[in-house]
């Protein structure tokens, strides 16, 4: 009887490995991207897996900074998993969410962690920065609450429940203002008026420590 044709894997490697995989010198690593593109829509098995391979390592070299190809992926401890991304405006920041509860603020140009944010009680699902300073940050969760921070301190500033899951929030352009999708309702959450009351009680009741949270939201008003 006649042996069945051999099937090779399609799997290529992982970004990890294409990363940390030490250079060999092989003239088809160097050909023409256009080449490889063609190879790779035009070949089956191994020779299609071998062209997306080298497309893989070539894309790594032409888009990513020269600290992520030294080190591959930003490094996290503790993180079950890692569900939503943003950017300050300005790029110097950027935001991650986790099944850890916590909101994690890196450092663009090191990756190296600025705060680490916590108070929600389940995972972050939506994480967004203030339009007009890279200081303040807002985050969802499934606890069905937002909450605004200040990241120099690390600090919750404001804070609001809603009557479900919070899947996604957005700030307005002037930044006092943040719209809530919660179940099937939109909501709209003036913020930062929220933090003013909050400053104007505890000086009603002598309470100190909350000149922070309106030198935070002043300083983002201000922006």
């Amino acid at each position: 009887p006649r042996r069945p044709s051999r099937i090779y894997s399609m799997r290529t490697s992982s970004p990890r490995s294409v990363l940390n995989a030490e250079p060999r010198a092989r003239a088809c690593d160097d050909a023409p991207v256009s080449s490889l593109i063609c190879s790779r829509e035009t070949t089956s098995g191994r020779h299609a897996a071998s062209a997306e391979a080298r497309l893989l390592r070539w894309s790594m070299g032409r888009w990513m900074a020269p600290h992520g190809l030294q080190s591959g992926y930003c490094a996290l401890s503790g993180a079950k998993s890692t569900i939503a991304l943003a950017f300050s405006t300005d790029g110097t920041y950027f935001a991650s969410t986790h099944g850890d509860h916590t909101v994690k603020v890196f450092d663009s140009s090191s990756w190296a962690i600025r705060a680490v944010l916590t108070g929600h009680e389940r995972t972050p699902w939506t994480v967004k920065f203030h339009p007009r300073s890279r200081r303040i940050l807002a985050s969802g969760s499934l606890d069905q609450s937002v909450r605004v921070w200040d990241i120099e301190r690390a600090e919750c500033i404001a804070h609001h429940h809603f009557l479900f899951v919070v899947s996604c929030i957005s700030f307005h352009p002037s930044g006092n203002i943040l719209a809530v999708t919660s179940g099937k309702r939109i909501s709209v959450w003036r913020w930062s008026s929220a933090v003013k009351e909050r400053l104007s009680l505890a000086d009603r009741l002598g309470v100190t420590g909350e000149a922070a949270a309106a030198e935070a939201a002043e300083a983002a008003a201000e922006a």
